[in-house]
């Protein structure tokens, strides 16, 4: 839902963005309700099982996530998942990009969101980000992926041989291992490491200070206690969905990166919702 709120406000285009998502129980009526209302373009899978929900508090000295407890997808929405992801790239008109995003639902098989993106071989040239760690090398052995964007620590998730300071390297060992043309790597205010293996071309870009320019502060700019707030909740999802536009759109890999980064900076000035950004920030 993150990456589809955040390419609506980037692009202003409702349809750029279908939503394939997996939702069951009282809470698939009140978020698809959420989404109609946002102008998300979706199609729901409907299973058996409860969706679970995160809350995630937020204040000046860290956050607390509080997540609901995960059911198990029934058998069927998963195969009607796979098949329906599979009918979207081999239609006649397959989508321009495709964006795997988040965590796996339990019962969707890693293995099937890889048959997904190896389809898209098949359907005239489908752009892959993805924009996860958990349970995606099968993914990540179909030698598919055009862009990966994660955090650093996700990084060295998938490159234990690599310390902290790493991070070029590190990135640059993940891209030739499975052949990926671009991988992106975010560590919140720090410093954001690009490696582009088809232009033979690594870069470093530096992500502002936002608590030293609020000229485009759109939320309350403290709290009770005069602290300044920002909201770096969903930030991530900004970035791939920004990114991955403006890669549709022609951009270079930078290029693209950098637009990204720019509207992830602009969505921590907005205190509530995520994902929500002024464009006149991100420029």
């Amino acid at each position: 839902q993150n990456f589809a709120i955040a390419s609506l406000g980037y692009t202003g285009v409702s349809t750029r963005v279908t939503l394939l998502q997996i939702l069951g129980g009282s809470t698939s009526t009140q978020i698809e309700a959420l989404e109609r209302q946002q102008g998300i373009d979706y199609i729901t899978i409907h299973t058996s099982q409860q969706t679970r929900t995160c809350t995630t508090c937020l204040d000046t000295t860290g956050m607390t996530e509080l997540v609901g407890i995960s059911e198990t997808i029934d058998t069927n929405a998963a195969v009607e998942f796979e098949n329906t992801a599979l009918d979207i790239l081999r239609s006649s008109h397959p989508p321009q990009a495709l964006a795997v995003c988040g965590t796996f639902p339990p019962g969707l098989c890693p293995d099937a969101v890889a048959r997904i993106v190896a389809a898209t071989k098949l359907s005239n040239g489908t752009l892959v980000l993805v924009d996860a760690v958990k349970d995606i090398l099968p993914t990540l052995v179909t030698r598919c992926v055009d862009v990966l964007k994660i955090n650093s620590s996700e990084l060295f998730a998938l490159v234990s041989a690599h310390g902290p300071g790493d991070v070029d390297q590190a990135a640059t060992d993940l891209a030739r291992r499975f052949s990926i043309g671009v991988v992106a790597v975010t560590d919140g205010p720090s410093a954001a490491y690009l490696v582009d293996t088809k232009a033979s071309e690594r870069y470093e870009l530096r992500v502002p200070d936002l608590l030293k320019d609020l000229d485009y502060y759109l939320g309350k700019p403290a709290d009770d206690n005069g602290r300044l707030v920002l909201n770096p909740l969903g930030a991530g999802d900004t970035c791939s969905a920004v990114m991955l536009n403006s890669l549709i759109d022609g951009a270079t890999a930078v290029d693209a990166f950098a637009l990204g980064l720019a509207a992830a900076s602009a969505s921590c000035l907005v205190l509530m919702p995520n994902c929500v950004f002024d464009l006149c920030a991100m420029q």
